[in-house]
């Protein structure tokens, strides 16, 4: 398995988990425009996981400034892994990887979000030094 950062041929793979083993429906292109958009401003950070040249699993990452922060922090805006691939260490190896690039720029806390009915992924990220803090809200306006 290779780790790497986000190539823009990677963007119908990433397409292709959201859609087959995540359940989201989503356009290509506006998929592409928004990661483009991300990339273009310079704190976000895609990785990959792939299986050859396949890519098998993607996390993304933004890191952002807070009042009680002294350097900045990162918050995880998706972790997926394919669902073949799911349970051999990939989703653990692309946090370390997210991880390793916080280290090296200066980021002094990294947050995510994990739905409420996502009781496994809550047990996986506990396993990987991850505590619940908070709860999240949401609104749509």
């Amino acid at each position: 398995m290779i780790y790497r950062k986000y190539e823009s041929k990677d963007i119908s793979a990433i397409r292709d988990i959201l859609e087959n083993d995540l359940g989201y429906n989503c356009e290509l292109a506006k998929l592409n425009t928004r990661v483009d958009e991300m990339l273009k401003r310079g704190n976000y950070q895609i990785f990959v996981a792939c299986d050859g040249d396949k890519v098998v699993g993607y996390i993304g990452c933004v890191s952002y400034l807070a009042f009680e922060l002294e350097n900045e922090g990162m918050k995880i805006i998706a972790l997926a892994v394919s669902k073949d691939y799911r349970r051999k260490g990939i989703g653990t190896e692309l946090l370390k990887t997210a991880e390793q690039w916080a280290k090296e720029n200066n980021i002094e806390v990294i947050l995510l979000n994990s739905g409420l009915p996502r009781e496994d992924a809550h047990a996986f990220y506990e396993s990987q030094g991850y505590f619940k803090k908070s709860y999240g809200f949401i609104k749509k306006i």
